[in-house]
């Protein structure tokens, strides 16, 4: 049975519209939602549903952009994130499609970032990363494109001489010093998932480095 619209009253804010039906009965649409609604229009049942509907995508679709304003996102953690907000599939289905139509969520894209920025900032072997990107969701295709760059001995070399300072102050100067960091070392970049020969062997390299710096500084 069609239903009349009998008043349409905007939110405090502008961003809501509250629309009454029969005097009796009212809900809640987006602004956009509401758009083209009129006093005395007649909505069938259906008519009504999907307008809630449009609307619940509205609103979800406002609130991953303010998520995604902070840093990017995988789909499958937007999808995560709106099945926690107990948001139904279709309409899951609806936002994540419109967000990517627009570029707001793009997989490759995240993937080859969170590889990039990884590896300048946190280095870490090329498992662990394909770990990570599995956590976010990323399909397989766009996690091996995005680790094709990774060279693991590069990797493991930079993470260590990130590290190289703290542990030289760790293992101070005494005669253990060596054997103390080597260790050390190779523990922290085994941790970063590099396997247990490179993880030595880059441990051993990065304090050959680190005494020859010091020999040169003291010359």
């Amino acid at each position: 049975m069609p239903r009349k619209i009998t008043a349409l009253r905007a939110g405090a804010k502008g961003r809501t519209v509250t629309v009454e039906l029969d005097g009796t009965e009212s809900f809640r649409l987006g602004k956009t939602s509401a758009a083209g609604l009129f006093p005395g229009q007649s909505l069938e049942p259906q008519e009504i549903e999907r307008l809630r509907g449009d609307s619940r995508v509205e609103e979800a679709s406002i609130r991953c952009l303010g998520l995604l304003a902070r840093r990017p996102r995988s789909r499958a953690e937007i999808e995560r994130y709106l099945q926690r907000r107990k948001l139904p599939e279709a309409e899951i289905r609806r936002v994540v499609d419109r967000l990517s139509e627009h570029g707001w969520i793009d997989d490759r894209k995240f993937a080859r970032a969170w590889v990039e920025n990884r590896q300048e900032f946190r280095p870490r072997s090329a498992r662990a990363l394909h770990s990570e990107l599995r956590r976010f969701g990323i399909p397989e295709t766009d996690a091996r494109e995005a680790l094709e760059g990774v060279r693991e001995e590069e990797a493991a070399l930079s993470a260590a001489r990130k590290k190289a300072p703290r542990l030289l102050r760790a293992a101070g100067t005494t005669p253990e010093a060596r054997r103390i960091f080597q260790q050390k070392m190779a523990a922290h970049l085994a941790s970063r998932g590099f396997a247990f020969d490179l993880s030595r062997e880059t441990a051993r390299a990065v304090w050959d480095e680190c005494a020859q710096a010091g020999a040169g500084d003291s010359e």
